[in-house]
């Protein structure tokens, strides 16, 4: 008897797994777009950094210009994690016309029961159950 979870992983959609853009890249890309010099973006870049350390160990939000807030998040143990929202305006811009590559992009917005159904099919001696 399968599981739903093994049933997920095996058939459920996913992006597939590609090379993160480099620190190097990222540098390149805003030198292009900015006519900035390599050196000032940097010095920006790390002092962005320095300002959301300092802030987010003082237990503060910090929101950018464009509306991506990072926002503190303390444990029971007196640790801090840190949540990253983007705005609205980008989460809707990423999926408007996205080229991302998937895994099983015919199984995208499929009910657990077409899921289940498809898995069935696939593996009629190891069933998972409705």
């Amino acid at each position: 008897m399968a599981k739903k979870i093994q049933m997920w992983r095996e058939l459920g959609p996913r992006l597939v797994k590609t090379d993160p853009v480099t620190a190097e890249e990222v540098i390149d890309l805003l030198v292009a777009t900015t006519n900035q010099t390599r050196g000032s973006l940097l010095a920006i870049l790390s002092e962005l950094d320095v300002m959301l350390e300092r802030s987010l160990k003082a237990g503060k939000a910090v929101k950018l210009p464009n509306g991506t807030t990072f926002r503190p998040v303390g444990k029971k143990n007196g640790s801090l994690s840190i949540k990253m929202r983007f705005s609205s305006r980008m989460s809707k811009s990423i999926n408007i016309g996205q080229n991302a590559n998937w895994v099983n992009a015919e199984n995208i917005n499929k009910s657990q029961e077409e899921m289940i159904a498809i898995w069935n099919k696939l593996h009629p001696d190891d069933l998972v159950d409705d």
